[in-house]
């Protein structure tokens, strides 16, 4: 009886040991450090965060109460609100100014990115603009239009004129593009429409190659990794499509929770970020291609970027308005 009671008692404490072993392993390395109350008073479904390494500061699109708001990353605080966005979509910039697309007024705005004016206001090119990418090396300015299906391409300087357009591979997609990526190593942008990739010479406006990974649903926004030389895509089929630029081929897929909108990547600590509204943001190791671990954040997430300075996490929690920052434990 004695033995049994020592037994059961053995048993009991190996269990609680590996609870406590389980707990320990998912908790997550990474904490919040500030949360940021955004302007205005709606949540919902807000777009495109990027980091401006010049100015040390984080923009994005807040489409649910018409603004851009840029981010202080010193101070992790509120550095100014740009009014009237109707509807804002992606970012990008050069070294004087911000480029932001409004998919309701269809316009590129442009901004003096030290002073918040604008500078400029064009018509995309097509209807209900997205992603728009400087070409850094010859400061081109390319922009995807969603519901006309073509890429538009900018002069870098007033009055940003454009010099041309061309339809998107699948002309047919119902879909249209998403984000792009430019590449300034390959000078490529890999422009994702619907479930495929178009592979753009910016320089020639030629479409060089479709790559097609068999997606039931869509292709979405990519990273660079300089070290491996990979590109890294998003989709809505629930995994990354790690690829290697020089021959197109799939390396790897990467198995995730729910549908990817962002990704943002932090190359010298060998990590990238999912946005793919689950509200547990996966954590990728850059050099095993292996999800590492676990950011909780809140539903419907999906959007984010990286202190490429600092390596903090920046995440738009869009639902209740506020950005939250987080960093890896020391």
């Amino acid at each position: 009886m004695a033995f049994l009671t020592h037994k059961a008692l053995t048993v009991c404490l190996a269990a609680i040991g590996l609870c406590s072993f389980a707990a320990h392993a998912q908790t997550s390395q990474y904490q919040l450090v500030k949360t940021i109350n955004l302007p205005g008073t709606k949540g919902g479904h807000g777009d495109w965060v990027t980091y401006d390494k010049d100015t040390h500061a984080v923009w994005l699109s807040q489409s649910p109460d018409h603004n851009v708001v840029v981010i202080d990353a010193n101070s992790m605080a509120v550095k100014k609100t740009i009014p009237g966005v109707d509807s804002g979509n992606g970012i990008d910039f050069d070294a004087d100014h911000a480029y932001v697309t409004d998919a309701t007024t269809g316009k590129l705005f442009v901004y003096d990115k030290h002073s918040f004016e604008r500078v400029a206001a064009v018509d995309s090119g097509g209807k209900t603009p997205d992603g728009v990418n400087v070409d850094t090396k010859t400061g081109t300015i390319l922009l995807a239009n969603d519901d006309s299906n073509n890429e538009a391409v900018f002069e870098p300087k007033s009055p940003y004129k454009m010099t041309a357009s061309f339809k998107l591979k699948p002309e047919d997609d119902k879909d249209g593009p998403d984000v792009a990526l430019y590449v300034a190593s390959t000078d490529r942008l890999y422009q994702p429409v619907g479930g495929k990739i178009d592979v753009i010479d910016p320089n020639t406006h030629q479409i060089e190659a479709v790559w097609d990974f068999g997606l039931k649903k869509d292709a979405k926004g990519g990273v660079y990794d300089s070290k491996t030389n990979h590109l890294i895509f998003g989709t809505s089929d629930k995994k990354m499509l790690v690829v290697d630029p020089a021959t197109g081929k799939l390396v790897t897929t990467i198995a995730v929770a729910g549908a990817v909108d962002q990704t943002a990547i932090d190359t010298d600590k060998r990590r990238a970020f999912i946005g793919d509204k689950t509200g547990n943001l996966e954590v990728i190791d850059l050099d095993s291609n292996q999800i590492v671990d676990h950011i909780r954040t809140e539903p419907k997430v999906h959007t984010l970027t990286v202190d490429t300075t600092t390596h903090r996490v920046y995440v738009y929690l869009n639902e209740s308005n506020k950005v939250g920052v987080y960093e890896k434990k020391s």
